[in-house]
């Protein structure tokens, strides 16, 4: 079984940290209608006092992140060890296995949407008062928009793994 926390060494994740930040700027881009409105406004008025803010966010972040995954990554790699000794069917809910992390945490999408957001919770109490603010006002939505983001999310770790 591998350690996610290998994913915040140095050889790994600066490309990591790239990869995730274009997908949080992909994601952003995608919203639309109030939400998508504060979002990016949120996300301008942040790269307009650091042109770095969302590379240093997922930096500060990374480690809050890559704790709240390793469940759910110890359990995908389980269900694809026992899938590989034996092809049939496994538990309900294993199904998706076998299409990569990002279709197995997208299976369970509640379970880790709820995760990453009480990471994300904790990290934003240590964020600068703005931050916590623009955070605090999409923070309701905010499994809408991280929730679709999933099967991409899985992608990308699993890039680095």
């Amino acid at each position: 079984m591998t350690d996610l926390s290998k994913l915040l060494g140095d050889a790994v994740r600066p490309n990591l940290v790239n990869d995730l930040s274009g997908l949080v700027e992909l994601t952003a881009g995608n919203q639309s209608g109030l939400t998508g409105m504060a979002i990016k406004s949120a996300l301008a008025a942040g790269k307009k006092a650091d042109a770095d803010a969302v590379t240093k966010g997922i930096t500060r972040f990374l480690p809050l992140l890559i704790e709240a995954l390793q469940p759910f990554w110890e359990r995908y790699t389980a269900s694809q060890n026992s899938s590989e000794a034996a092809p049939e069917a496994g538990e309900a809910g294993e199904a998706t296995n076998t299409n990569g992390v990002g279709n197995f945490l997208n299976s369970r999408e509640g379970d880790v949407v709820d995760a990453l957001l009480n990471a994300a919770d904790k990290s934003t109490d240590e964020m600068p008062t703005a931050v916590q603010k623009a955070y605090s006002s999409v923070r309701g939505k905010a499994g809408k928009i991280v929730g679709p983001a999933l099967p991409d999310l899985g992608t990308i770790i699993e890039r680095y793994v």
